[in-house]
């Protein structure tokens, strides 16, 4: 594959809390401990310490959520590694999104493979790439899709709870769809069998998530951890705790928030308690009542003390919420980077004080590549009309109706005859003021209408332009939609399995070598 790098900023599709990220504006950097860079990185695992029984907890609690599954060599390595004193984690992680979600899904888990690879080598210590599924999210409508080629699957059904515990009942049809979908690629067939076998009805969709990465990156080394374990929440308690009785969460990132909104807009929202009571089929706030809490939607109420013994001996019914579960998370890894999506990031630069105030470690943060794909052909057509790739990015009707302009034997631009028009007009306005001051808004009056009627004689012959190349026009749109279906960016929207089924797993394997995080660039693959 070709591969087109441009950088983030120039594509404008990308928030200014982002680019501004990568560019090191100062107002971002006081709210990261680590500098996403190499550099960032290896400070950030010169300041990573680890406890032997955190790490026995760890690494038993893996091992355990992979028992019954076949494990490769590599996985089987890594989790060996795990329980040596100076090994390291790099985490990204996401929702257990339906046959793994749209393409940055995959990207972000290249990701840390990259990183966890090349950091290996810079540090001479093991650094083990982590995957975390995030099944105690509760947002069914966020995760029950994908996109096949442009064709929505959909798994229908209610909420019921944290997504991670729902039974995959009624999901058959939905999986033959998705092979029927997948068309008759030469890797087609194993794919059949990888979606059959992981989506399987009696699973849990947390079951069917952890089959189904495992099958395309175990082979990588890649841990998948499960945070709704018993063993793990017990290790999360003592912040719980500080969460409860003292709401540290929204007086910690009360700083960060007001020096994001000086420029953009907070990300997450915190509340005086940002945890959930989980039970079967619910994932409810806790809130303060009186002198006691409470759990809403009729939940259950305790006293303060009742509340602290439950959480003692009933971790597992305790969640945390978006700003509480990287905190969750770090308590729990040895980790030293987090690689995030753009709305990730944002919430992260929140959570510098609420680190510091829990007195856990807070990570470097870095942006996943973004990408997509162009067929060769797509661009060749772009290109044969003198557009630069970067102008794939631009908002595509002034592209258009540039190329329009410039194809046609008459000059679409008015440019001339405004000046002159407004020179005539203000000569006018001058004339008329000296003869008697009351003409003057009338010769004002006359030059807005003429300038609207220029205006829309410009329209006019913009039209007559784009008509008379339609042709070219038609194809800039699929070009256009090639990259970015219904509008979006084409990796927030399209599955992977098609291109696997087509390709093979050798693809995960080229992407693994292309995509960097270190490099701050979008890259189009052109093939």
């Amino acid at each position: 594959m070709q591969s087109i790098r441009i950088p983030y900023a120039d594509t404008r599709r990308f928030a200014p809390v982002v680019t501004d990220y990568l560019a090191g504006v100062p107002e971002l950097d006081a709210l990261r401990m680590h500098a996403p860079t190499l550099q960032g990185l290896k400070e950030a695992a010169a300041a990573r310490s680890f406890g032997a029984e955190e790490r026995l907890v760890l690494a038993t609690a893996i091992s355990d959520q992979y028992r019954g599954m076949p494990l490769p060599d590599a996985v089987q390595r890594n989790l060996q590694l795990l329980r040596q004193p100076d090994s390291l984690t790099i985490t990204t992680g996401h929702q257990l999104s339906l046959f793994g979600g749209p393409l940055y899904v995959p990207f972000k888990i290249l990701n840390v493979l990259r990183l966890a690879r090349t950091l290996s080598s810079e540090l001479g210590r093991p650094v083990l790439p982590v995957f975390w599924m995030a099944s105690e999210d509760h947002d069914r409508a966020e995760i029950d899709h994908t996109y096949f080629n442009g064709h929505k699957l959909h798994w229908p059904g209610r909420d019921g709870g944290a997504v991670g515990d729902l039974l995959l009942k009624d999901i058959g049809p939905v999986v033959e769809e998705a092979i029927a979908l997948l068309g008759a690629g030469t890797h087609a067939a194993e794919l059949a069998a990888l979606l059959r076998e992981a989506y399987r009805p009696e699973h849990t969709l947390a079951q069917a998530t952890r089959h189904f990465v495992h099958a395309l990156f175990g082979r990588f080394g890649l841990l998948i951890v499960d945070g709704d374990d018993p063993a793990l929440k017990q290790r999360f308690v003592p912040h719980m705790r500080e969460e409860l009785l003292n709401q540290v969460a929204e007086r910690s990132v009360a700083p960060a928030n007001a020096i994001l909104q000086a420029r953009y807009s907070v990300q997450a929202f915190a509340r005086p308690i940002n945890l959930f009571h989980r039970c079967p089929g619910h994932r409810r706030r806790i809130v303060a009542d009186g002198a006691g809490f409470r759990v809403l939607d009729g939940g259950p109420t305790w006293s303060v003390d009742e509340l602290l013994a439950h959480l003692e001996q009933h971790p597992e019914q305790f969640s945390p919420n978006v700003l509480l579960r990287p905190v969750y998370q770090e308590t729990i890894l040895p980790n030293i980077a987090y690689v995030g999506g753009g709305g990730e990031l944002a919430y992260w630069l929140q959570l510098r004080w609420l680190f510091q105030a829990l007195r856990v470690p807070m990570p470097a943060v870095l942006l996943r590549t973004s990408a997509a794909f162009l067929p060769a052909k797509a661009l060749r057509q772009w290109q044969e009309l003198g557009l630069d790739p970067v102008e794939l990015f631009a908002p595509i009707d002034a592209v258009k109706a540039r190329v329009a302009s410039e194809r046609v034997p008459f000059s679409t631009a008015l440019d001339d005859e405004r000046a002159r028009l407004q020179q005539f007009y203000t000569e006018l306005a001058g004339r008329a003021a000296a003869a008697d001051p009351g003409l003057k808004a009338s010769a004002e009056a006359h030059a807005t209408r003429a300038l609207h009627g220029l205006e829309r004689f410009g329209k006019a012959l913009l039209r007559s332009a784009k008509r008379r190349d339609a042709d070219t026009l038609a194809r800039m749109d699929r070009v256009h939609h090639a990259l970015f279906p219904g509008g979006g960016l084409q990796e927030r929207k399209d599955n992977i399995l098609p291109m696997l089924a087509a390709q093979g797993n050798s693809l995960l394997d080229q992407l693994l070598e292309e995509l960097d995080p270190l490099d701050p660039r979008f890259t189009v693959f052109v093939d």
